[in-house]
């Protein structure tokens, strides 16, 4: 099998490019298509072209420095998310979260017309559940892997909302699809699950 046919990553439709605002990404015009490259968090250097990342900073060819204020990224075809846009654009209800990098940027792992989805390290992480069933969601990026909590992009109201428990995420979904309404025996929602119901309502 090609690498083309291994590849189950979500690719938008979004123009390669840097979109400073969310008018921008709304209108999915970049505002720039200056050469951008992805940085590693922790280690600082530049991440190969051919290798899997979901956080990270993106750097300038021309100016070397960091990109800045800018809603989001399209870089190969997949989409980005600034941390701090997020935190920004959030719904009303979703106080108290944070984040220690909130100049980089989260890879956005599903989405439609109605939502995109993603997760991000903000406040405390949730744990995984027990692994259970894939489903139809168990493809996306790394099958074992959680990237913190999870985060639509509402494109009817125009803001982020963030799952930032059981209970939250259930208020989210209940007038959508109740098949994918949460036990909530403690605040870890199992979020295989929660990509499951996004992948169905997207």
């Amino acid at each position: 099998m090609s690498e083309t046919q291994q590849d189950t990553l979500y690719y938008p439709k979004y123009p390669d490019g840097l979109y400073a605002s969310k008018t921008d990404f709304i209108n999915k015009t970049p505002s720039s298509v200056d050469s951008i490259y992805p940085v590693r968090i922790y280690k600082v250097e530049r991440i190969p072209d051919a290798e899997l990342v979901h956080n990270c900073f993106f750097f300038s060819h021309k100016t070397r420095s960091r990109i800045r204020n800018t809603f989001a990224v399209s870089y190969k075809g997949q989409l980005f998310i600034n941390i701090k846009a997020i935190l920004k654009n959030r719904n009303k209800e979703d106080r108290a979260q944070r984040s220690s990098h909130q100049n980089s940027f989260v890879r956005v792992i599903m989405g439609g017309d109605n939502y995109l989805y993603t997760e991000a390290e903000l406040g405390n992480r949730w744990a995984l559940g027990a692994t259970g069933s894939l489903g139809p969601a168990g493809n996306v990026l790394a099958q074992d892997m959680v990237y913190g909590k999870g985060i639509v992009w509402d494109y009817e109201n125009l803001e982020f909302n963030i799952f930032k428990s059981c209970k939250d995420f259930n208020a989210f979904i209940t007038d959508k699809n109740t098949d994918y309404i949460l036990e909530c025996e403690s605040n870890k929602p199992h979020y295989l699950t929660v990509r499951n119901a996004i992948n169905a309502i997207k």
